[in-house]
């Protein structure tokens, strides 16, 4: 039997390892950024190519080895299978959860989000190439074509990313005992009623104090259209109801939107420098995280259980909240990108008149 050498270890593990330093040192600097989804899927990216290193370079060190080889071949083919088919599964799934949602929600233009997307998705990458065959050397076609591709590929890889950093917020391998403060976010009553939404993102707030038993537990929501009080109050009432400890249990009654949240929250809190839990639904976490380093609030996310369906467009509404919110920076990166096509049609367009 013949062994792999140390030296070829180093050489197979140096994209995995790479990978890893990477994602550790982004997430102890600041995971509240797309650089940690970046990351992950560096990571990613380097467990798979350091499997193929070894399954295709070094076959003859483990060849012998049935059980080793085995794992090396799900590995590295798996890494090519998602390589070669992500986009094809994504439309696709994205257009099946969309149906699901309009059937189970009803039709709006917010509920087609996910079924638009993936409707895009598809088209690029199926209707595009058709079109390339039928107009052949259409000079105009083919800048149209690059530049519908370009802006696709490059809102994929951006929701792709954001997702990927979602992922990588909500995740806490170390529970934290420590809390100062826990604040929940509001999303709304109907009239005085908190609804089932509202209520899982109380109850993880109220077991997160209970693991946390001297922090302050705040209710953070004011009072919108069609609500009879304020949201903060009636999250209050229904916290302390559900075994909140009263002595520690606050509202915040002035917030209108998820910004207002954290600043007024912070007008509340016992220790300002302190450590902070932000609760919200799962989807909302990461948003509520960017907006928390925006306004120099040190944070981290916790997220309530929601219907999986009804979480893949509602993630999606934050994707598009997020590029609301980076317009500048997106138009700055987009222009960049198709500044060589555009210099081409500008140069084509001067020497053909």
């Amino acid at each position: 039997m013949i062994f792999i050498t140390d030296s070829v270890w180093m050489l197979a593990s140096l994209p995995f390892v790479m990978g890893l330093l990477f994602f550790i040192v982004v997430m102890a600097i600041e995971p509240r950024s797309l650089w940690s989804g970046t990351a992950l899927f560096a990571l990613v990216v380097g467990v798979g190519l350091s499997a193929v290193i070894l399954l295709f370079g070094f076959r003859d060190y483990w060849v012998n080895n049935q059980a080793l080889s085995m794992f090396l071949v799900i590995l590295a083919m798996g890494f090519l299978l998602f390589l070669v088919f992500f986009p094809f599964a994504l439309g696709g799934f994205l257009i099946i959860e969309g149906i699901k949602l309009i059937r189970r929600e009803g039709f709006s233009w917010s509920n087609c989000l996910s079924l638009g997307l993936g409707t895009l998705i598809l088209f690029d990458l199926f209707i595009i190439p058709l079109l390339a065959q039928k107009l052949g050397d259409n000079s105009f076609y083919w800048f149209i074509a690059s530049i519908l591709l370009i802006i696709t590929t490059y809102f994929s890889i951006q929701l792709a990313i954001y997702c990927l950093s979602a992922l990588v917020n909500l995740f806490h391998p170390i529970r934290r005992r420590k809390l100062d403060q826990i604040v929940v976010l509001g999303s709304g009553l109907i009239g005085t009623v908190v609804p089932p939404l509202l209520q899982g993102r109380i109850e993880k707030g109220i077991r997160l104090q209970r693991q946390n038993p001297h922090a302050v537990l705040i209710l953070s929501g004011g009072q919108g259209p069609g609500e009879q009080i304020p949201e903060g109050m009636a999250m209050m009432a229904w916290a302390i109801d559900h075994g909140a400890d009263p002595d520690r249990t606050i509202a915040e009654t002035r917030s209108k939107n998820t910004q207002e949240n954290l600043i007024f929250s912070r007008e509340l809190f016992a220790s300002p420098y302190g450590k902070t839990a932000l609760v919200t639904t799962r989807y909302h976490v990461f948003r509520a995280l960017l907006l928390s380093r925006q306004v120099h609030m040190k944070a981290i996310g916790y997220g309530s259980k929601t219907k999986w369906y009804f979480t893949l467009n509602a993630l999606l509404r934050e994707f598009v909240a997020y590029l609301s919110m980076t317009k500048k920076k997106q138009i700055k990166y987009l222009l960049v990108l198709m500044s060589p096509f555009l210099l081409v049609a500008l140069f084509n367009l001067i020497f053909s008149t």
